[in-house]
């Protein structure tokens, strides 16, 4: 599961719609004798630490916040989540599973009690990404452990977004330590896979038409509509002038374009899921409308195993972050052996 818990640490009240969100994915999922890796997305932390440190509502949450570093308070914060949800965090003994980015935003991973950590752990951040991106090998019962990531892409900065998924590949295809991979995330940008379209045939590609449709131009949940000009999109799409002087613009997919053509796969258009957005329902965030940034993405040898995908859309969800979780389900048994994540072409 995916998840962009929206300011995780600001709000102790929403923290508490959090835990239950993520509690009730961990209690279906044993339901239904599964294990779950979550990764998360925008845990606050902040050096020097921030927040109300002197009222007592406040410590039941976050307490002695006092001269904690940043990573500290972020792997903090990533403890505090999953114990609250029932998961571990800890991918060796005292060290959480936590990525600490140049921001106040930082990316973890959880998983369940059946899962154990299979000795690779990775962390990219610094000047290379604005946010973070987190790698933890889990043994999950397949041939070799598969890697978990947890990723979260700039919310500007076109060219810079489609840099930073280029780290990302490279982080995950590159020697010594390539396995299976699962990368959640918010990438905040359309992606560029079509549906069905990553599985090869004899003759080439399939040719299938795009799996998103461009928000910015026509809604999903509104067919036929066209979309007037916000400044807004500036962080979003390409734009021209046309002959007639009128602006011309449409999303900006080369970040999806990057990711696809290198080799990580939308596992929702791979699998042709029913189309639905994870973001566009919170309260003020209705000028781009409903989109879907919150997305899975998976080596070539993961796809094999896929089973199923979902986006978590309740009530609960849509009060507890301007996110929706995502979900993936897939077979250990069915990953591909021996390919090492690479990819054709």
């Amino acid at each position: 599961m995916t998840y962009n818990s929206m300011n995780y640490g600001e709000d102790p009240e929403r923290a508490e719609l959090v835990h239950e969100v993520i509690g009730q994915a961990r209690a279906e999922a044993s339901a239904a004798g599964d294990a779950l890796v979550v990764a998360v997305q925008e845990m606050i932390a902040e050096d020097p630490a921030a927040g109300v440190r002197s009222a007592p509502w406040f410590r039941r949450w976050w307490p002695r916040p006092g001269s904690r570093s940043k990573a500290g308070r972020a792997g903090w914060r990533l403890r505090t989540l999953a114990e609250a949800t029932g998961l571990r965090c800890e991918y060796e003994r005292n060290r959480p599973a936590v990525a600490v980015g140049s921001q106040r935003y930082h990316p973890g991973l959880m998983w369940s009690d059946e899962l154990s950590p299979g000795g690779g752990f990775a962390v990219v951040s610094g000047r290379a990404l604005l946010h973070a991106y987190l790698q933890v090998d889990l043994d999950v019962g397949a041939v070799e452990p598969v890697a978990h990531a947890s990723y979260h892409a700039r919310p500007h900065g076109l060219r810079q977004r489609a840099d930073e998924a280029e780290v990302v590949l490279k982080r995950v295809f590159r020697p010594p330590h390539q396995r299976p991979t699962l990368v959640g995330g918010d990438w905040n940008g359309v992606s560029a896979d079509q549906a069905g379209a990553n599985v090869r045939v004899p003759d080439g590609w399939i040719i299938a038409p795009d799996y998103d449709r461009d928000p910015y131009h026509f809604r999903h949940d509104e067919p036929g509509r066209s979309v007037d000009w916000h400044r807004e999109f500036v962080f979003q799409c390409r734009t021209w002038t046309n002959r007639n002087g009128s602006l011309g613009w449409e999303a900006d997919r080369s970040a999806g374009q990057m990711l696809r053509d290198g080799g990580l796969i939308d596992a929702a258009a791979i699998l042709k899921a029913p189309w639905a957005a994870t973001v566009g329902h919170w309260d003020g965030d209705d000028v781009c409308g409903p989109r879907r940034l919150d997305i899975v993405r998976t080596a070539p040898d993961v796809v094999p195993a896929l089973v199923s995908c979902e986006v978590i859309d309740s009530d609960l969800t849509r009060r507890a972050s301007d996110h929706l979780p995502f979900v993936v389900k897939y077979a250990p048994a069915a990953i591909a052996a021996g390919s090492g994540g690479t990819t054709d072409g």
